[in-house]
Parts: structure tokens; C-alpha cells; sequence
């Protein structure tokens, strides 16, 4: 990679740690919860290997998550959802409910470390979320993330290590005051197990994508959040999923992350996150061909159904909430 391609990372990661905090009035979301991110990971984790997605994911199913970055790549993506969304306001009862248009544009870059089995990738997106019946709780995310993995390079099933570094700045809304502002270091393993569509054990290899119908796979996570709004919080997640390709043009997964928080003298959450996706990639020949698709961005649409469920010994802390809709999603590779 260039040392302008570098630079450009070391500033976006420079800028999001030195946020600070601004007054507000937006809605923050209790507790510590993290839906959002699991959505839009999962979302980026369907087994798609028309678009292009990031080396960098939350579920071990994510396409290429366990596989080497041979050559130094970067791959944008943008998102459009619309969803239905029962509690924008993460209210214990009695909120609005509201439509949610949630466009994000992410920017993700992977190389191998000199030619080391550890691969390097960074993620810089932008996240608007928008709520016509709920405008408290419109908010702007400037997210990033600096992971470093172990790659086994001739098993992408293997037991895969990993430590990230997951900033996340909040504003108000249209990009206004910095109100909030969070960092994650993570810690923790992938582990995936690949089948054919006898239900065979795919064997190992640096790329078993060809061969896999279903994938199932586990990541488990020990995170320290730092937050400029107290408290601060300690938590282990355990976030399963599953993938299933049913045909070329269609797919499903699954995914069930499950997070336990602890807060520094405060409270102690247990919050519940399934995220089911029924996916279609639409035909190149319906866009002009090969040609016409890479420049569209290998389009797919999904539809999906999302429950997030958060308890907590802070009664002020406990909610639920539904999103359902459909998201049109592109990637590029270059």
C-alpha cells in the first residue's frame, strides 16, 4: 500500500481519537448497547461472494474473514435500509414508533503484515440514522476499526485470534456537535466449520467459498469500552451465526449475538441481539452484463427482521426493539 493509503488511515484513526464531548440534545442509546454495529455487520456478513465486503466483521461467516489479503485491497461499501422500528427512542414502554431510513457508506482497507500470517484491516464509515415520527432520536456515526488477525493460509476454518481497536464518534444530526464518543479494545477468536450440500465437512483449504452451502461459526469477545460519558463498562459477547446458500442468486443467515455488560460501579446488562436476513443478488444480466454489475457494485437486495433485548439491574436501562425492512446494498473492490 502507498504511504499516502497510510497516511489517509492514520488520519481518519488520529481524528476519531482525538473527539471530544459536545452538549446535545439526541437520544443516546442506554446502557451500551451496540445494535446497530451487529446490524450493519450482519448485513455485510451474508454469504455473497458477488459483493464486495470488508475483512472485517463481527461473525465468523462473514465472507473472507478468515482469509488472507494476498495483495493490499480497499473495498467501499454503501448501504440503504428502510426499516420499520418499534423504539428508536430505546424506551422501557410507551415510545414511538417509527419508519428509519439508515444510509452508511463504509471504506475498508486489508493487507497481509509483511508477509506474516497476520493480516491488518481498517474500516472508516459514516452512518446516518434518520426518524420522521421520532426526532429525538436522529442521529450521525463516524465509526472506524484497526483489527489485527492471525490467517492460518491454508485453512480459512481455523482458529483465527484477533485484537481491535473500534472507536465510534456520535453526533447530532446533519454531522453537528460531537455529543458523545466511545472506544472499544477487543480481544478475542473466530472459528467457522464449512459444509458441502451433502452436509459433508468441506475440507481445509486458503479458500473453501467455491465448495460451502452452509457455514456455522462462532466469535467470542472480551471488550473494554471507554466512554467520555460515564460509566465505563467491561463485557464478554458470544455472537453465533449461520449461512446458507441456496442458490447463486439467493441466500439466508442468522446470527444471535449475545453480550454481557458490566458497568464500573453502576449497572449489569444482558442484551440479546437475532438478526435473521434472507438475501438476493441480482443478476448481472439485468444490469448489462459482468461489466455493467462490478460498476454498480454487484448490487443485492435484502430483507430482514431484527430484535434487540436488553435487561439490566437498571430498571431505566431495559428495553426491546424491532426493525424490519429492506436494505439495498453494493461493493466495490479496488
Amino acid at each position: 500500500m502507498g504511504g499516502r493509503g497510510r497516511q489517509g488511515l492514520a488520519g481518519l484513526a488520529a481524528a476519531i481519537a482525538a473527539s471530544g464531548l459536545a452538549v446535545s440534545g439526541a437520544v443516546a442509546q442506554p446502557g451500551g448497547g451496540s445494535g446497530e454495529d451487529g446490524l450493519i455487520d450482519a448485513i455485510l456478513a451474508t454469504s455473497n461472494q458477488k459483493t464486495p465486503v470488508p475483512q472485517d466483521n463481527e461473525f465468523a461467516t462473514a465472507p473472507g474473514l478468515e482469509q488472507a489479503a494476498r495483495q493490499p485491497q480497499f473495498t467501499f461499501n454503501a448501504l440503504a435500509p428502510l426499516f420499520y422500528n418499534s423504539n428508536p427512542e430505546f424506551r422501557s414502554s410507551g415510545g414511538p414508533q417509527s419508519l428509519e431510513g439508515s444510509p452508511v457508506a463504509r471504506l475498508g482497507w486489508a493487507s497481509q503484515l509483511l508477509g506474516t500470517p497476520l493480516r491488518v484491516s481498517g474500516v472508516a464509515s459514516l452512518e446516518w440514522e434518520r426518524f420522521p415520527n421520532a426526532n429525538a432520536a436522529s442521529v450521525d456515526y463516524f465509526r472506524s476499526s484497526a483489527r489485527m488477525q492471525y490467517i492460518n493460509p491454508g485453512d480459512d476454518q481455523g482458529f483465527s485470534p484477533f485484537f481491535a481497536y473500534v472507536p465510534r464518534m456520535d453526533f447530532e444530526p446533519t454531522i453537528g456537535d460531537n455529543f458523545a464518543t466511545r472506544q472499544d479494545v477487543n480481544f478475542g477468536f473466530d472459528k467457522t466449520f464449512n459444509f458441502d450440500g451433502g452436509f459433508n465437512r468441506v475440507p481445509a483449504a486458503a479458500n473453501s467459498s467455491s465448495d460451502t452451502v452452509w457455514s456455522f461459526g462462532y466469535s467470542i469477545t472480551g471488550q473494554r469500552r471507554i466512554r467520555n460519558l460515564a460509566p465505563q463498562s467491561w463485557a464478554i459477547i458470544f455472537a453465533p451465526s449461520a449461512a446458507w446458500v441456496i442458490s447463486p442468486q439467493w441466500n439466508a443467515s442468522l446470527a444471535m449475538p449475545l453480550t454481557r455488560r458490566w458497568f464500573n460501579g453502576a449497572s449489569r446488562d444482558l442484551t440479546v441481539e437475532p438478526i435473521g436476513i434472507l438475501e438476493y443478488i441480482i443478476p448481472g444480466g439485468w444490469l448489462g452484463g459482468g461489466h455493467g454489475a462490478t460498476l454498480l457494485g454487484n448490487p443485492a437486495v435484502d430483507f430482514l427482521a431484527f430484535h434487540e433485548r436488553n435487561w439490566s439491574t437498571e430498571a431505566s436501562f431495559e428495553y426491546g426493539q424491532w426493525r424490519a425492512g429492506v436494505v439495498l446494498k453494493a461493493g466495490w473492490r479496488f
